[in-house]
């Protein structure tokens, strides 16, 4: 659809505008929306003879509500009666949502979930101009909204349906059972989308892993897909992960399990070395801040650890005895105890003073924490708690669990002490940990990240995968085969929103080849150029040196049988795994080996090779080879290459979906 900015659209800006002072940032806000409307349905036309469904891809705390709200702007400007954004059960991230969405939206009626109640005056909102609805993802306010609308008779309205965090609560946790039943959640969503004849469901989220692993025909893997990129100031991975990275501190693992009160009978009552140089690190930080600042609005320490309530009880009870024992100890300077925490805090210091400039001098900030301390906020934000990240304190310093994860914008977040550590880690579960990302540049210098060795490779392996995925999405927005990258021992989500009758993989070291190759008269024209391709490689068990993209340029031209059936080799599939793993591996070598006069006659699995004389031995494995054998015509069949595929050694698998 053509898409023109209105009065909405620009009221949305320039309310932005006051948060966002950067052009550029605000400029590109407005082209992804653009580019979310271009692809929706037309408002004011019939029912589309497909579903209209999209996906905002961004980054964590990039800036996504930013576009939701633009968008929603720009679709009354532009036909649409109805938005309606869906958004996080917690607390929390829902008060975050309609809060952003009203200030944004001030031309708009905007509902939140308590304004269906009274129907009569639900339908005559409805009657009125365009309006927006946020609910959020609880099963009875959904349904009752969706009663509410029927009650209404409002299937009339033409609706744009914001899924935010869409791979959280949204999929069907049954999927991997392959019966008829569906989750609670799942089943209102779908039917408020065929309640609207005329709608655009867009999915929103940093962590795509699990929509991108639906069937390619799954009415939720989105048909198209709009990348969202941080504006200037985001810290990212890159800052913490990448071999450059200067905010990483390791803490030992056993620590972590000492704060768990549910691995030992009789929990120790000391703060781990670990926790306790966080600690001191982050009142140094947010002392240096405030001394810069008077006016500064205080800063956040985030302790993340486990899931249990009697574990965050117990952290908070650690926490605080800590800052009890500290305000008694600043006081006796003449104490043993005092020059062990000031040796802490002198530690702290020096190393921010390798990432910060501007460090106002070392006795300044002890005196001023001195001061600062007894007025600490410590606070307990879990699913027994109602309490709000609010920042109400020079040092705020927050414990809980899922619910300062996923969505959760914790501001001036300094440093943080993550321990989170299943078996089987998800890696857009842990992705969404992150909250350490967002705009913090003007605080990089302060910033430190404390985990164990182990969780931290397991967020650089996240921050590879990650940046691959947005690579091949960028070049591939309307594929149906973006495979994910799996470092083990990772997987990419939980496995109960998954159909593994229709997962593939791609497994480090394996072969991989079409049962049967093409060989009708059609293929002809390909034998031709692939005999041209490959005149210059003579026969030979020691190979060639070659680029994956030559490889993948051959591949183009290797047509399997359809008759024959192809699951893990569809091409555009095995195109997609090596274009992902050039990105990954950051090198476009590969190895060719060309064998001719073949009189290959049988049908083979698709993980069977063509044949076993030995040549994988002859070439080295740590980069992609092919293997191109061409058969000879046969009674009927005409000439064809047929391939065979050997993917690099390593500890990663390439998952995708496929229609079963």
């Amino acid at each position: 659809m053509v898409v023109s900015d209105g009065l909405h659209t620009t009221e949305v800006i320039n309310v932005l505008r006051n948060e966002i002072r950067n052009p550029e940032s605000l400029k590109s806000i407005r082209d992804k929306a653009v580019r979310v409307l271009e692809q929706s349905v037309n408002p004011i036309g019939n029912a589309p003879e497909y579903p209209s469904d999209g996906l905002l891809y961004g980054l964590i705390q990039s800036g996504k509500t930013s576009i939701i709200t633009v968008a929603a702007g720009m679709a009354a400007d532009n036909g649409f009666r109805c938005v309606l954004i869906l958004t996080s059960d917690n607390d929390l991230i829902y008060d975050q949502t309609l809060e952003r969405v009203r200030k944004a939206l001030r031309g708009l009626t905007v509902l939140g979930k308590q304004d269906w109640k009274d129907a009569q005056r639900f339908e005559r909102q409805l009657r009125a101009n365009a309006f927006v609805v946020v609910c959020s993802k609880n099963g009875s306010k959904l349904k009752s909204l969706l009663e509410a609308f029927k009650v209404a008779r409002a299937d009339g309205l033409s609706t744009l349906i914001v899924d935010d965090e869409a791979d959280q609560a949204s999929l069907n946790t049954f999927t991997s059972k392959r019966g008829s039943k569906v989750s609670p959640i799942n089943e209102v969503i779908t039917e408020l989308r065929n309640f609207f004849p005329v709608n655009t469901y867009l999915q929103v989220t940093a962590t795509p892993q699990a929509l991108f692993l639906q069937q390619p025909d799954h009415p939720y893997r989105p048909s198209f897909t709009v990348l969202s990129e941080p504006g200037p100031g985001y810290v990212g991975g890159e800052a913490f992960f990448d071999p450059s990275g200067k905010l990483l501190r390791e803490v030992d693992l056993h620590e972590v399990d000492l704060l768990r009160t549910t691995h030992q009978p009789a929990p120790t009552g000391t703060v781990p070395p670990g926790l306790k140089r966080a600690l001191c690190a982050f009142l140094v930080a947010a002392t240096a801040k405030v001394i810069r600042n008077p006016n500064e609005e205080g800063s956040a320490f985030l302790c993340h650890v486990s899931v249990n309530k009697n574990d965050h009880e117990h952290i908070v009870d650690l926490i605080d005895r800590f800052r009890e024992d500290a305000v008694s100890v600043l006081k006796k300077p003449e104490s043993g105890k005092y020059q062990q925490l000031r040796d802490c805090l002198k530690e702290g210091y020096d190393d921010f003073a390798g990432t910060e400039t501007n460090m106002p001098p070392f006795d300044q900030i002890v005196s001023k924490i001195q001061f600062y301390l007894p007025g600490a906020t410590i606070r307990l934000v879990n699913a027994t708690t109602n309490d709000e990240v609010k920042l109400e304190s020079i040092y705020n310093i927050f414990v809980g669990g899922n619910k300062l994860g996923r969505g959760v914008t914790i501001k001036n977040l300094l440093v943080s002490y993550y321990g989170r550590n299943p078996k089987k880690p998800n890696a857009d579960t842990v992705l969404q940990h992150a909250r350490m990302y967002g705009y913090r540049h003007h605080d990089l210098g302060l910033t430190r990240l404390y985990l164990p060795e182990k969780l931290a490779e397991h967020f650089k392996l996240i921050h590879q995968m990650e940046s691959a995925l947005r690579d091949l999405v960028e070049r591939h927005p309307q594929g149906k085969f973006e495979g994910l990258y799996i470092s083990s021992p990772l997987q990419a989500t939980r496995r109960n929103v998954l159909d593994p009758n229709a997962i593939g993989y791609y497994v480090a070291g394996r072969m991989y080849n079409p049962s049967y190759p093409l060989r009708t008269p059609d293929v002809t024209e390909h034998t031709i150029s692939l005999d041209g391709k490959l005149e210059k490689y003579s026969d030979s068990l020691n190979g060639y040196p070659v680029t994956i993209d030559f490889v993948i340029d051959l591949l183009r031209e290797c047509l399997p049988d359809p008759e024959k059936g192809i699951e893990l080799w569809e091409v555009k599939t095995v195109i997609t795994a090596l274009e992902k793993l050039k990105t990954v591996l950051n090198r476009n070598d590969a190895w060719l080996i060309v064998q001719r006069k073949r009189r290959g006659m049988v049908t083979r699995r698709e993980t069977q090779g063509i044949h076993s004389s030995g040549e994988d031995d002859h070439v080295a494995k740590n980069m992609p080879t092919l293997f191109m054998y061409r058969q000879e015509s046969h009674g009927g069949e005409v000439e064809a290459w047929w391939p065979q595929l050997r993917f690099p050694d390593g500890s990663y698998v390439l998952a995708f979906s496929f229609s079963r």
